[in-house]
């Protein structure tokens, strides 16, 4: 993330990857369903008398799972923000600094004039809960680094060992690990905790779905069973089409993911504009998941577009072809495997130990964000998105109570 250089990009990218190997994920593993047993202890502190919990947000307890748990995975840390009132100043300052950095990445002679060190100083002379902030982000990359420079506390341990020298192949200086350290966890936390969301919020929309995908999980493990990332796990086709159609909808970078053209005579788009070398290029994954040229139905929550057969094999390929999640390229994410690991065994414990349903209090939905057409398929069960560019799509939603099986 922190080098346009491609042989420095190269280097990092060895260096992240050391963290991401099977022995490293196996042996930091456990760090998912520690912070998924304490995520369902404090959301069934209040129950009724059937045993539901009290609705909950889960826009604002996904992004504290998520965060507890990549601080755990990825550095060995215990952030405890499920349980701890700095959840209340951590995600509305990172909240703020999103939209910053979404302005002036798309403009960067704002950042070029130093118009983000000025928000950023402004903003903490101006708020008690930035200042607040500042002084716990410190103490998270203090121990952070503490934590992981002599040998990995978690899959991105070896970031830091580069950045401190103690590598043998060293590829960060200090501002890149930290930029790239930061940048793994906060962006990845908030991936995962949008990928439990819209988990929760699609099959609580679509029951067939959820009947469908309890019934297989629920055969292959019982309540209270320890659920590892395993060939049993992954041989379940239809949870891998779940997350697919997840991350279809809501993609967890659904941001611009620019591109510099290179050379001379590229063109852009069905009218064939012509690209001039050096001018950057890109597109939403959002946008793209939903064309309805590329995907049927394309606001409809539909996993069955992901199991071979359904769909005529023409159509099914140019689906497969046009789903990238993580991008393509030597660029795309160094940790896409990751990201399926962890939603694989979130979406099986979820579904094995608890019941869930939408609570009482939703959203009204606003179907016309995405299209000039709310009447197609699917347009009325779509979450309220605030923004496509931010990495946080939305502010609060949907409502969710469980209960214990």
């Amino acid at each position: 993330m922190t080098s346009i250089d491609k042989t420095l990009h190269h280097n990092l990218r060895r260096v992240f990857r050391l963290g991401v190997g099977a022995d490293s994920l196996t042996r930091y593993e456990p760090a998912i369903l520690r912070s998924l047993k304490i995520y369902f202890r404090e959301l069934q502190k209040e129950k009724d008398l059937e045993g539901w919990s009290s609705a909950a947000d889960m826009r604002k307890w996904n992004l504290c799972l998520g965060f507890d748990t990549m601080a755990d995975f990825g550095l060995g840390l215990k952030t405890d923000l499920l349980s701890s009132s700095a959840r209340e100043f951590v995600f509305p300052t990172l909240h703020i600094h999103e939209k910053k950095m979404g302005l002036w990445e798309q403009l960067p002679i704002l950042n070029d004039a130093g118009i983000g060190n000025l928000v950023g100083i402004t903003l903490s002379l101006i708020s008690p809960q930035a200042r607040m902030f500042a002084k716990w982000y410190q103490a998270f990359l203090d121990q952070a680094i503490a934590n992981n420079t002599s040998e990995s506390r978690g899959i991105f341990g070896p970031v830091i060992q580069s950045g401190q020298g103690t590598l043998k192949f060293p590829g960060h200086n200090r501002a890149q690990m930290i930029g790239e350290g930061a940048f793994s966890t906060f962006s990845s936390a908030d991936a995962y905790g949008m990928m439990v969301s819209g988990f929760l919020h699609y099959l609580c929309h679509y029951p067939y779905v959820y009947e469908k995908l309890a019934k297989e999980i629920r055969s292959m493990y019982m309540p209270g069973e320890d659920i590892a990332w395993n060939s049993k796990l992954e041989s379940s086709v239809y949870l891998r089409a779940v997350i697919n159609e997840v991350m279809r909808l809501l993609p967890p970078a659904c941001g611009v993911h620019w591109r510099e053209c290179e050379r001379a005579g590229v063109t852009i788009g069905p009218e064939r504009v012509p690209m001039t070398v050096g001018s950057d290029v890109g597109m939403s994954l959002f946008s793209l998941f939903r064309d309805g040229s590329l995907f049927r139905e394309p606001v409809r929550f539909w996993p069955e577009r992901w199991i071979p057969g359904v769909l005529p094999e023409a159509e099914y390929s140019l689906a497969k072809k046009m789903f990238t999640p993580f991008l393509i390229g030597p660029r795309n994410c160094a940790g896409s495997h990751v990201a399926i690991m962890i939603a694989s065994i979130a979406y099986a414990y979820i579904i094995v130990n608890y019941d869930f349903r939408l609570g009482p209090k939703q959203h009204t939905t606003s179907s016309h964000v995405w299209s000039n057409t709310p009447e197609q398929a699917g347009a009325e069960l779509e979450l309220r998105f605030e923004s496509h560019y931010s990495i946080a799509g939305w502010k609060s939603g949907p409502f969710i109570q469980f209960r214990a099986r």
